[in-house]
């Protein structure tokens, strides 16, 4: 760590728990929900469910790694001290491309922006959200933070009052336990739905890229992980309730919370919902992501696998070029008009083999670090460790399968492209990066 990084104040907790729920509360509420409204119909509530379960049991590899080696830019630094460096070039390559999903959320806020302000354009609005975030990122990560506190407030407000002004409306009998009504797509497009949703709620444990600038952070990061995902749970079984058992499925299906937020709130109330609940969400998640996604190409640059001015901080300790980097992944879907289930089912495929790579990470863990493994809070013996990891890394495989099944063939050659590159750059680049270790 550079002495510029360790003059920098950590944030504690509550912090992390208002940055931790910001970034789950965004896409997946305020935008996928209508898209699986569209797969599953009445069975969306179960959904959420079986969908905020999966989050949790997929973040186990990051609970127990950050409780033993916690880090800034956390999983490609797992990767690569249990895997090996080219592991953590493959890693970081592949979150890279996971990224796409930056646009979802300026994407997503500017579609309940445009909602109630009808004569704006919808990528102008995206774009200059997207630009918003990244300059309170540039401030640093202090700033960011308090932002997202104050966000978060307003935001748990207006999905309370989303729950408590529509359960009474719900058309109970429309959520019935049969087959037809919880799956009328199919199996398929429901465990769709499911890992969409399980994207959803998995933001939580993003908080780990943070780790050298959080206080304790082996206590705080998988304390912040199960308890921020476990609220914001409850509130989202609760809205997918009201979201697909107020109004018709198919008036809903495919749709932003809107609609249904017309239907149960008075005017005012439903004004107070768009902005202090759909776009602070979208915008939460977006600020969130912006503040930890430049942590592992910082570090991978660092290592020397890209050029040493890449890793250049500002004053606030904010690598300025790499967030650039990201800021145009986000720009490049607005700008070329992507659809958004087409960035959803490229961006939650590629992120969850991204965490397949440090479910393997935490899979030889007992063998590469077994007294700090011994010490940790979330200790198991081997053979329960890699038990636990193999249910989890089928769940994890399939759910990748089921979104990348879904993408069209110019996406998938693009994305095999992409993958075909990034190999020969590391076969290309790795002799200077084993050049610099000795």
């Amino acid at each position: 760590m550079s002495n510029q990084q360790q003059a920098h104040k950590k944030i504690g907790f509550s912090d992390c728990m208002g940055l931790a729920i910001g970034q789950i509360i965004g896409s997946g509420i305020m935008v996928l929900t209508g898209i699986v409204i569209g797969m599953t119909g009445h069975g969306t509530p179960y959904a959420f469910i079986l969908g905020a379960l999966l989050a949790i049991s997929v973040s186990v590899p990051f609970i127990i790694l950050t409780s033993v080696i916690p880090s800034s830019g956390a999983s490609y630094n797992y990767v690569k001290k249990m895997l090996g460096d080219k592991a953590g070039l493959v890693y970081i390559g592949m979150f890279a491309l996971s990224q796409v999903m930056i646009a979802t959320f300026a994407k997503g806020f500017a579609g309940y922006f445009c909602s109630i302000f009808q004569g704006f354009n919808e990528s102008v609005v995206a774009m200059a959200a997207l630009v918003l975030c990244t300059g309170v990122n540039l401030v640093g990560l202090q700033t960011s933070a308090k932002v997202q506190k104050c966000m978060v407030t307003l935001l748990l407000v207006s999905l309370f009052l989303f729950i408590t002004f529509g359960l009474p409306k719900v058309e109970w009998s429309s959520l019935a336990l049969a087959s037809d009504n919880v799956m009328p797509n199919g199996v398929k497009s429901f465990l769709t739905g499911i890992t969409l949703l399980n994207f959803a709620c998995g933001g939580a444990k993003k908080i780990a890229e943070n780790g050298d600038d959080i206080e304790n952070p082996s206590k705080t990061i998988p304390t912040v992980i199960i308890l921020s995902t476990s609220i914001v749970a409850v509130f989202y079984a609760l809205i997918g309730i009201v979201a697909a058992g107020v109004l018709p499925v198919d008036q809903v299906a495919f749709q932003n919370l809107t609609l249904v937020a017309k239907t149960i709130f008075p005017t005012w109330l439903y004004l107070f919902f768009v902005f202090g609940g759909a776009m602070f969400a979208l915008l939460t998640t977006l600020n969130g992501t912006l503040s930890w996604v430049t942590r592992g190409v910082q570090e991978a640059t660092k290592d020397g696998w890209f050029p040493a001015a890449w890793a250049k901080e500002n004053k606030n300790g904010v690598p300025y070029y790499i967030l650039g980097f990201y800021f145009v992944m986000g720009a490049l879907p607005i700008v070329t008009g992507m659809d958004m289930s087409l960035i959803s089912s490229m961006g939650v495929g590629t992120d969850i083999l991204t965490e397949f790579m440090v479910l393997v990470a935490c899979w030889v863990l007992p063998k590469r670090l077994p007294e700090a493994y011994k010490q940790s809070r979330f200790y198991l013996p081997e053979g329960q460790l890699h038990g636990v990891l193999g249910v989890i890394g089928v769940l994890m495989l399939g759910t990748s399968y089921v979104n990348l099944s879904d993408l069209t063939v110019p996406a998938a050659i693009a994305c095999g492209v992409f993958i075909v590159c990034l190999l020969v750059y590391m076969q290309f680049r790795y002799k200077y990066v084993a050049e610099r270790k000795q």
